[in-house]
Formats: C-alpha cells, structure tokens, sequence
C-alpha cells in the first residue's frame, strides 16, 4: 500500500517532523540568500568598484591637466579656428580626399544658444566615398566645427556629385 507525502509526515514522529521542518527553512533561508541578497550585494560592490576606478582615473586625468579648477566648472572649450585657418584646414582635407573644391566663403557670425558661430560657405565636387571621407575628416580633425547644412546633387553631364555644405564654427562667448 502506497502512502502519499502527507500521510507520510503525518506518519512521522514530532521530533522527526520539527528537523524536517527546520531543515526546509534553512534551504529555502540559504536560497533566498542566495538569489535575493547575495547577488544584488556583489552586483553593488562590483558598481562601487567601477565607480572608484573611473574617480580615479579622473583624478589622474586632473593632475596631468593642471591646477584644478573649481569643482563643477565646466571646462574650457576648444578655440574655434579663424575662418581662413578653417578654409586653409577644410580645402586640404577635400584635396586629400579627392574632391575639387569650387569655392569657400566665409559668411556671418550669429550667437546660438551661449556659443558664437562663424560659418563657413563650400562648394565641392566629387564621388559619395571621397565626400563621406571628406565629412568623417572634417568631423575627426575639427572639434569646433560642425555641419549646418549639406546639399547634395548631382553634376551635370558627369558622374561626380556636387556638394554644398555649410559648416559652423563653434566658440564660448566672452562674458562681459
């Protein structure tokens, strides 16, 4: 005659069920431990650990900058290039791209949110590699510098394409 798990406990004697009892709550206290406490806390401590490293390398990044500034200042922004420096910067990188460059001419200035931008009139010509080239050069050698408008078309009877781009260079204004 088969007994079911119940009539089994039923069956057993008080002393025997309290340790049956008490070792189901310690596995169920060593599981809950272990999923719900345990890998949380060493999830936190490897943050915290993260954390103090990064501190760290900020801190050495500080002292090769130079006398620390303020806490929360912001830091100083690149200087923006003359508009000539950027023609000069910006014609050479198309050049090396293989681009013509049809012409370059500086155009006003204007103050966009807190910054002073200077943009800068291009007209080029060329294959769509040698103009994404030109635009990841420009990109990766001019900081300051960024795309305000780009227009792309066709050239006629040719298979280059012409681009015109308007770049901005970007600076902080002086507070007076």
């Amino acid at each position: 005659m088969k007994q079911t798990f119940r009539q089994s406990l039923a069956a057993m004697p008080a002393r025997q069920l309290s340790l049956v009892a008490i070792g189901a709550v310690a596995i169920a206290a060593a599981l809950v431990w272990t999923v719900a406490i345990r890998a949380p806390l060493a999830a936190m401590r490897q943050q915290q650990a993260q954390l103090a490293s990064l501190k760290a390398a900020n801190a050495g990044n500080a002292a090769l900058r130079g006398p620390a500034a303020p806490a929360g200042a912001v830091p100083a922004l690149p200087l923006a290039p003359a508009p000539l420096e950027l023609i000069a910067a910006v014609s050479g990188s198309a050049h090396d791209a293989g681009l013509a460059v049809g012409g370059a001419v500086p155009g006003g200035q204007r103050s966009v949110a807190g910054l002073r931008q200077q943009t800068l009139d291009i007209e080029a010509s060329g294959s769509y590699g040698a103009i994404l080239a030109w635009l990841a050069d420009i990109e990766a050698h001019q900081p300051t510098v960024g795309i305000v408008r780009l227009n792309l078309r066709a050239a006629p009877e040719e298979p280059r394409r012409v681009v015109q781009l308007q770049l901005g260079a970007y600076e902080a204004e002086v507070k007076r």
